[in-house]
């Protein structure tokens, strides 16, 4: 997972501030209590588990995982939700 970054579609962030509880050293919420990402690459196993997990938590799949190592593209992993899936929107 080294060279993986968390990133935000603020436009599907509604404010629900899971994210900001389960990663707290790399989510903040704003005054209107929506997420803003830290975007340095992740260090460690233990923050790519976190961060796979507060991924995961996201009722409106508003985080995603991108690769920023020399070999990814940058682009957002496959560790989002789909809109068919609970929690998806379409």
């Amino acid at each position: 997972m080294s060279g993986d970054r968390l990133v935000l579609d603020a436009a599907r962030c509604d404010g629900h501030g899971i994210c900001a509880l389960r990663c707290p050293d790399r989510i903040s919420l704003d005054q209107w209590g929506y997420a803003a990402v830290d975007p340095t690459p992740l260090q460690g196993r233990r923050m790519s588990r976190r961060a796979r997990n507060v991924v995961a938590a996201c009722p409106n799949g508003a985080l995603s995982l991108a690769d920023t190592s020399p070999r990814g593209t940058g682009a957002p992993a496959t560790h989002t939700k789909s809109p068919d899936e609970p929690g998806g929107s379409r």
